[in-house]
């Protein structure tokens, strides 16, 4: 069997997700941290600073702008946000297109990405994906860390041999808007970078990457 594994945030949808779904589960489990998002920004300043990593630094968003939340309540939240942001934002249709295109064709499609899966799964429901690879949320803990980069391919590679799939033998195209998924890109049969940037599409021809332009 083939498979299609694509990123979520601006590669299957148009914008990012979790700075809004920190503003939108705010907003609906406690209004009064949305004071608290200058302090978010200044956080992610300082991890573009070098200061803390990803893991770190989504860990500190979760606890600010939302904190202890029985996990049913958060994950009805979670739900609600995708499927608004859905509405309002949508999705890339060149990308989408493709991933009907490999749904048509037979591959087993699966989405991988960095996003918490509280809310990953519900876009991936919308897409009629049932296979979702992403940042976990446990009470207030990230187990195994961001699902990003190395971290992203690591757990891609663990799911093919869940399923009893070799994952050296394994055939995927891997669609993605960033560099960070490198590793990834670099095992897959088809790796397909998505962005608008000329510059970022040289960059991404060079490595020998199809460009799609969202």
């Amino acid at each position: 069997m083939q498979f299609a594994i694509y990123d979520l945030d601006r590669t299957l949808t148009r914008k990012p997700t979790f700075t809004p779904f920190l503003c939108f589960a705010a907003r609906q489990l406690a209004p009064w941290r949305l004071a608290l998002l200058p302090v978010w920004v200044a956080a992610m300043a300082a991890y573009r600073a070098g200061l803390c990593n990803r893991t770190q630094l989504k860990r500190f968003g979760m606890g600010l702008m939302i904190g202890p939340v029985p996990a049913g309540q958060l994950l009805e939240v979670a739900n609600r946000f995708a499927k608004r942001r859905a509405e309002r934002s949508g999705f890339n249709a060149p990308v989408l297109a493709m991933l009907e295109q490999d749904r048509a064709a037979g591959r087993a499609v699966l989405i991988a990405t960095a996003a918490f899966e509280l809310y990953a799964v519900e876009f991936a429901r919308l897409l009629r994906v049932d296979t979702v690879i992403g940042t976990r949320w446990e009470s207030g803990a990230i187990p195994g860390g961001n699902c990003y980069g190395a971290a992203k391919r690591d757990r891609v590679l663990a799911w093919f041999a869940d399923q009893g799939i070799d994952p050296a033998t394994a055939r995927f195209r891997f669609v993605s808007d960033s560099f960070a998924d490198a590793p990834l890109f670099e095992l897959a049969d088809e790796p397909v970078f998505v962005t608008a940037s000329r510059s970022q599409a040289a960059r991404a021809a060079k490595r020998g990457w199809a460009v799609m332009q969202p």
